[in-house]
């Protein structure tokens, strides 16, 4: 299932023979129902297991495309039109059934729990044996899955990837919907119910095989922890299209996004009236987008550019050049009390004009024509409002600023606007061109910072904190399930900096404990701000100090296997890159089986693009961490599966700013489905 980067919306044969190949009849018994094709069938020994494969205009020497089909679905089943020459005479079509489907007789399908890479592997092997070394693969529903993987695992065979109605993970809501379905004869229609009847011999065979498939799609949930291709998707870096019906009631779009934006180059492409048969109903239409796909030069390159940055505007050069004089300004504005002094002349209903600049006056230390100056700044950047009515000027604040740049508000951010990114780093980026030309680590680090001067420590830390406590909560919004998975949660919280995020887990979990985990002068900082919790609080939180930068360090300190959760906030972005390895490592070895590791951080998206806050703000770490690693999804998701964690899910947390990365340690026993 899928979308698309530049997002666009669209309303016979001949068989090789050779080493491990068999010729198949075509009028075998697996092509019941089709009374008249232009495909061939044969038999390739697949790694030693037998594997039915339908063949249309096929040439080792001819473009070719490998088709994995659906759930329970064959290749006649589910590609009839393209075996049929929908894709034209320039492809050579290798449609291929699953491993114990299609009616190989000694072969029964199974579902072990890494049946998809199973299928994968089979299709690779199914290639290799006709001869054919590069190829294309399109891959439906579950066969969309085993696509990805073979993408992933086979990069020097697989030139382009197709994929729709996949799904990259499993939740508990899949697992309610597998069970309503689960009894064919009660829950499936009667058309659907009879077509597979036909290709797998009976209804009393189809009711066996869906048990099965049930089962093991279930047993991805409560064993492998949602993963269907979590981490292979990171690994994809073939051009690919994925596709999405919009009315698909089977794989939502949520599906489609998520599969298209871990892949860097990728285009989505959204039928407004394809369901999850989309290549089915829609033959015409997706024979055709498909057709230009894959014999197109380069692949999405041509979408994209024809698409996606036509669609961008010319850059505003002097905007970006003068973008830091709006920045000052902001965090002059708020020094100064001007939005403070705007909110408070408007408090009262009978001013609700707006505050005159006397009201302004007041209440701020710049004056006169100075403070004229910065008003106009600030109603220039949007972040002020100004009226005029008998000549004279009324100010107010829109609701942003409301929100977020007075004092009073509960989304108050300003002292991390103002202490941090304009008192700390907008100084720090004044070296910028020389930390990027020399890297000069010793003197730019965070460790040697904070160190030499602890006050600076305690402004970071202080200034960073109401920012990250908000954050810490839209956190346990978008993981509901901590509470639920852990009720007696133990978290270690490493870069914890304030302890925003374990104050928040102790505040929202009542039996949470949580350790934070950071330098010793930030520690010091921490323990101040826990001490103002209530005694029920700050009981269950605790510090410790310890470098995220020396891994080696933990051992004989941080106990293996004692935390459930291992949060890590904005600290990969904060150490060199040679300390991540052991830092996932730390994190794997102190987790319980079951546990999960939480990273939060200024992730660029995998193609490179942006999100922009996120792109400046990696920018700027560079002048505190010049060894650090530009982040990106796919980077850090190889580090944690080779530390040993799966089900690495992304997604975002902070709106085009930050993301999350979720992966689980392996579970001892498998996970209640309840």
């Amino acid at each position: 299932m899928s979308m698309m980067t530049s997002s666009r919306l669209l309303i016979g044969s001949c068989s090789r023979q050779g080493a491990g190949l068999r010729r198949w009849s075509s009028q075998s018994g697996s092509l019941r129902g089709f009374s008249s094709h232009a495909w061939t069938q044969q038999l390739v020994a697949a790694d030693g297991v037998d594997v039915n494969v339908s063949l249309y205009n096929f040439d080792a020497h001819k473009t070719a495309v490998l088709c994995l089909p659906g759930a329970l679905g064959t290749g006649p089943s589910d590609f009839e039109a393209i075996l049929n020459g929908g894709l034209g005479d320039s492809i050579g079509v290798v449609a291929m059934d699953p491993r114990g489907l299609g009616g190989v007789s000694g072969v029964e399908r199974d579902f072990p729990l890494d049946f998809y890479v199973r299928d994968a592997l089979d299709g690779a092997a199914v290639m290799q044996q006709l001869g054919v070394n590069r190829y294309s693969v399109l891959g439906w529903s579950d066969g969309a899955n085993s696509a990805i993987h073979l993408a992933a695992r086979r990069q020097e065979n697989v030139d382009k990837l197709v994929v729709w109605g996949g799904n990259a993970y499993v939740t508990k809501e899949d697992v309610d919907a597998w069970e309503a379905v689960r009894d064919v004869k009660q829950s499936w229609s009667p058309r659907m119910r009879d077509d597979k009847a036909k290709i797998h011999g009976g209804v009393d065979k189809l009711q066996h095989l869906n048990d099965r498939a049930t089962d093991g799609w279930i047993r991805l949930f409560t064993e492998g922890a949602g993963d269907v291709c979590l981490s292979a998707l990171h690994q994809v870096t073939c051009p690919t299209m994925v596709l999405h019906g919009a009315k698909d009631v089977i794989c939502s779009m949520t599906h489609a996004r998520y599969i298209a934006k871990q892949i860097s180059d990728v285009t989505l492409t959204v039928f407004p009236e394809g369901k999850h048969n989309l290549h089915q109903r829609h033959a015409d239409a997706f024979h055709e987008v498909v057709k230009d796909f894959l014999l197109g030069s380069s692949g999405s390159d041509h979408d994209q550019d024809d698409n996606h940055s036509s669609t961008l505007p010319e850059p505003a050069i002097d905007q970006i050049a003068y973008a830091f004089m709006g920045s000052k300004a902001l965090s002059t504005a708020l020094k100064a009390g001007v939005f403070d002094a705007i909110a408070s002349a408007t408090a009262d209903p009978s001013a609700a004009i707006g505050a005159t600049f006397q009201d302004i006056e007041q209440q701020s230390e710049v004056q006169g024509e100075r403070l004229r100056t910065l008003l106009s700044a600030c109603v220039s950047l949007n972040v002020i409002r100004r009226k005029v009515k008998n000549g004279q000027d009324f100010f107010t604040l829109p609701q942003a600023s409301h929100d977020q740049l007075v004092k009073s508000s509960k989304h108050y951010w300003g002292d991390y606007i103002s202490n941090q990114v304009d008192a700390q780093f907008y100084n720090r980026m004044e070296h910028l061109d020389t930390v990027l030309r020399t890297g000069d680590t010793a003197k730019h680090g965070y460790e040697a910072w904070f160190e030499a001067d602890p006050e600076a420590a305690r402004k970071y830390t202080e200034a960073q904190h109401n920012g990250s406590l908000a954050t810490a909560y839209a956190l346990h919004r978008r993981l509901p399930e901590l509470a639920t998975r852990f009720p007696n949660l133990r978290m270690l919280d490493v870069g914890g900096g304030s302890g925003a995020f374990s104050i928040a887990t102790a505040r929202k979990i009542e039996h949470a404990e949580c350790v934070v985990l950071d330098l010793p002068n930030v520690t010091q900082v921490a323990a101040d701000i826990i001490a103002t919790e209530e005694e029920s609080v700050k009981e269950r939180l605790s510090t410790l100090s310890l470098s995220a930068n020396d891994p080696g360090r933990w051992h004989g300190i941080v106990e293996d296997e004692s935390y459930d959760v291992v949060l890590m906030s904005y600290i990969s972005g904060s150490i060199p890159v040679v300390a991540l390895p052991g830092l996932y490592q730390n994190a794997f070895r102190v987790l319980k089986p079951g546990g999960v590791a939480i990273l939060h951080d200024f992730f660029v998206d995998n193609d490179g693009a942006g999100p922009t806050n996120a792109a400046l703000w990696a920018l700027a770490h560079t002048t505190v961490n010049p060894d650090g690693m530009g982040l990106r999804p796919s980077r850090i998701v190889e580090m944690l599966t080779q530390a040993g964690f799966v089900a690495p899910k992304v997604e975002s947390l902070i709106p085009k700013t930050t993301q999350t990365i979720v992966a689980t340690k392996p579970a001892t026993k498998p996970i209640s489905k309840l």
